[in-house]
C-alpha cells in the first residue's frame, strides 16, 4: 500500500498508469472525472483532497477484443484506492448472473 503526504500524488500515480495503459491498449474508450461534491472543484491544488474525501472519482476504461480494463481512483473517509481491474468480456455474463443470484438469495 502506498501512502502520500500530498494527496495530489495519487492523481499523478493515476496519470502515470493511464499513460502506460494507453501505450499498451490505445486510447481509452472512456475517461471520466466525476464530481460528487464540488467543494474543491475550482481548486486544482486540492483535487487530491477531494479524491480522499470521496468528492471526486476518476474512471478510465479500455476494451480489447477479450478484456475490459478499468482504472479507478476513488477515496472514502480519507482512504484512497487506485486500482486497475481486468475483466473477461466473454465471461461477463457469468459474473452478472452470479451477482443477480447472490442478490436474490439475500431476500
Amino acid at each position: 500500500m502506498v501512502r502520500h503526504t500530498n494527496s495530489n500524488a495519487f492523481i499523478e500515480d493515476l496519470n502515470k498508469l493511464k499513460s502506460i495503459l494507453t501505450e499498451k491498449y490505445g486510447k481509452p474508450e472512456s475517461d471520466d472525472v466525476v464530481w460528487l461534491d464540488d467543494l474543491y472543484k475550482d481548486d486544482p491544488n486540492n483535487w487530491g483532497m477531494a479524491v480522499s474525501a470521496g468528492h471526486l472519482v476518476y474512471d478510465v476504461v479500455w476494451k480489447t477484443k477479450t478484456t475490459k480494463i478499468l482504472e479507478k481512483l476513488r477515496g472514502d473517509n480519507f482512504d484512497v484506492t487506485l486500482l486497475v481491474q481486468y475483466s473477461s468480456l466473454e465471461l461477463s455474463g457469468l459474473e452478472e448472473a452470479k451477482e443477480k443470484e447472490k442478490q436474490n438469495s439475500e431476500f
